[in-house]
Parts: C-alpha cells; structure tokens; sequence
C-alpha cells in the first residue's frame, strides 16, 4: 500500500486529524489521481461493509460445551512410565559408578595429616541468639502456615465434591 493509498484509507475511516482531513480533501478536489483513487476505495469499503457476517446460531456454545462434556476424560499419562523409569535408571547407575570409582581410587591407608588435626571447632552458644521471642515467632509462623495448609486441603476437598 502505497502513501496516497494509506492517506486516503485514513480519510475514509476516519482515523487522520483535522489537518489532514482537509489537505487530503482539497487533494481530492484537485488532482484526478487521487480523485480515481477515492472513488476505488470508496466503492471497495461499501462492499466491504455490505457483506453481511455468517454468525453462529445462539445456542451454538452451549451445545459445544455440552458435547465437549460429553467425551471421556483421558485418564492415562501421555508419557509412558517405563520411559521415565528408563531414564531414572541409566541416571542413578550413571552417578553410582562415578561414586564408585571416586571411592575405588582413594587411597585409604594413608593417615590424615596437616590442616584437619589441628582445627577445633568453635563453641556457640545458642542461648545468645534463641531467647523467648524468637521461640514464640518461630511457633506463631508455624501456626499460621500449619492453618493456611490445612485450609487448602479443605477447599480442596470441597471443590473436588
């Protein structure tokens, strides 16, 4: 589409502003081209607007939905279980080798030394940072969690009725 096409679209439909709206119109006016032009796109957009829609019957949906109801639910995966026990299986005999042969080629008869005889752990002591108040909001946390669980089971359940 061509500049002079989309100008007069733009008229015909409405869609430029008042400036333009009125350069387009002394256009018209004056130069045969975009008169030839106006009255194609004009006679083309009556057409178009007198073709009538083919719309569905009213009862169209609900007669879908029904049939929709209608057919069986699939009850079964689409993915056959055997194929994912398959995979599981070469993965997990996959990581047992690797961590067997990592257990196979250390050397196991050669005493620790260096770093780890000399680090001592260092104490802590709990009763500095877990007091009354963090006990209670650790217990008013589970609480609410313990209460918002059990009420998503619930409508679960109801729904499912």
């Amino acid at each position: 589409m061509n500049r002079m096409e989309q100008h007069i679209w733009d008229y015909l439909d409405g869609t430029c502003n008042l400036q333009e709206h009125t350069e387009i119109e002394q256009l018209i006016e004056t130069d045969p081209v975009y008169q030839a032009m106006y009255e194609d796109l004009k006679k083309l957009n009556q057409s178009i607007s007198a073709i009538d829609l083919d719309e569905p019957s009213m009862s169209f949906t609900r007669n879908l939905m029904e049939k929709i109801n209608l057919e069986p639910i699939p009850q079964r995966s689409l993915i056959d279980k055997r194929i994912i026990y398959g995979i599981s299986g070469f993965f997990l005999i996959t990581i047992m080798t690797l961590l067997g042969v990592l257990l196979f080629q250390i050397d196991w008869s050669q005493p620790v030394t260096g770093i780890f005889n000399e680090y001592k752990m260092p104490t802590v002591d709990f009763n500095k940072y877990i007091n009354g108040t963090v006990l209670k909001s650790f217990l008013f946390a589970d609480t609410i969690l313990g209460l918002y669980v059990i009420d998503t089971v619930l409508r679960k359940r109801l729904h499912a009725k």
